[in-house]
């Protein structure tokens, strides 16, 4: 059985295939016509990345920068404890 996700990630494989070969012929030698292989370069291969390197961490976990996650609330709680007990002493 092969799942849908499986069949999807083949079909980007040969797509992506299809244009660089394509864009390796002279123009008078391809097959496909320069409208239709932009729009699969442009607009069907960047929509089935989309799918296939789909990441489901919400992006407000990360900084501005998409570097380390953000503190957590218990970080936080402590952080602002041990800083109140400093001005206390």
């Amino acid at each position: 059985m092969e799942y849908s996700l499986t069949k999807l990630e083949n079909i980007y494989k040969e797509l992506k295939e299809i244009v660089d070969y394509e864009n390796k012929l002279h123009m008078m030698d391809q097959t496909l016509n320069q409208i239709d292989l932009s729009k699969i370069e442009d607009e069907i291969i960047p929509a089935i990345e989309e799918i296939i390197y789909y990441d489901p961490t919400p992006q407000y976990l990360y900084d501005n920068d998409g570097g380390e996650p953000a503190i957590s609330a218990e970080q936080m709680h402590s952080g602002a404890w041990k800083q109140h007990q400093e001005f206390h002493s």
